[in-house]
């Protein structure tokens, strides 16, 4: 009797443990889905390998953001698309509940915003709004406010793809200001959050967290074995460490914004205040004077 009732205990921690994650509408924004494309998965096996995996954590939506660069030729844009399709009729054919979006992790370049409008596949979803951006990696291009500043104007929203791991970004934390104050939300990489790329980029991925710049935690993934779907864990792992409000938000919340075509505003990080010290107060002085 006393083993029933220790199963049924063990049990009932694990669904009440699940319960809320479960019942919650998991949408995963950045992840590498389309076959033999990209960096993404080899073939189409894989492919439905890692939707299972994703279907298994609860995901329900993921958006197929392959990398694409300045020039998108038509033939590549038809190729993504096929692939897209094929891709979802087998998923459906084996019962696999994860609804796949379009998108592109465009790679920045000066005249991104006419890239976009050019081009179907470098919104998410292809509803003209959301869009995702992956700057190099060990250089921080000039312009890069400029051009955010030029996607916001024209009424778009970009999202900054994991910028903890930008080694701008990893020398001076708070550069991220520069993304922030530009218009620019960020997208925290699941696998950085879970030290999967190295501490250090495990450290400024907890920092976002902590100062709550970022937007959104998504998967990133590319196969089945190594970079795959994690917002599961990640869930399990932040659910102690960060605000309830906060981290729904950057797991759930935002992301169903994108999906309901709705406007997410970017954070206003307020100005510094100025210091009190005695040579502060002879300039606030003279200012008064003149």
């Amino acid at each position: 009797m006393s083993y029933l009732f220790a199963i049924y205990r063990n049990l009932k921690i694990l669904v009440f443990s699940d319960v809320e994650y479960l019942m919650k509408e998991m949408i995963d924004i950045h992840s590498h889905l389309i076959p033999e494309f990209d960096d993404g998965p080899k073939n189409f096996t894989e492919s439905l390998e890692m939707l299972k995996q994703a279907a298994d954590q609860g995901i329900n939506h993921v958006f197929a953001t392959s990398h694409f660069n300045e020039w998108i030729p038509t033939d590549l844009e038809t190729e993504y698309f096929n692939k897209l399709s094929e891709l979802r009729d087998k998923a459906e054919s084996r019962n696999i509940a994860v609804t796949i979006h379009s998108g592109a992790e465009i790679f920045y370049h000066q005249y991104v915003e006419k890239t976009i409008k050019t081009s179907r596949v470098t919104t998410l979803g292809n509803w003209g709004q959301y869009v995702l951006i992956e700057f190099p990696m060990f250089q921080m291009p000039e312009g890069g406010e400029e051009v955010l500043f030029r996607l916001t104007a024209e009424k778009y929203i970009p999202i900054i793809a994991h910028p903890e791991r930008y080694a701008i970004i990893l020398d001076r934390p708070r550069r991220l200001e520069n993304f922030i104050k530009f218009g620019g939300l960020l997208q925290v990489n699941g696998g950085s959050i879970l030290g999967h790329f190295g501490k250090e980029i495990q450290k400024v991925a907890y920092y976002i967290l902590k100062n709550q710049w970022g937007h959104f935690i998504a998967s990133d993934a590319h196969a089945p074995n190594g970079r795959n779907f994690v917002l599961k864990k990640v869930y399990e792992k932040l659910k102690d460490e960060l605000p309830t409000e906060y981290l729904e938000n950057i797991l759930f919340h935002h992301q169903k914004k994108i999906i309901d075509r709705l406007v997410l505003e970017p954070i206003i990080i307020p100005e510094p205040k100025e210091k009190s010290g005695f040579f502060q107060q002879i300039k606030r002085r003279f200012k008064t004077d003149n």
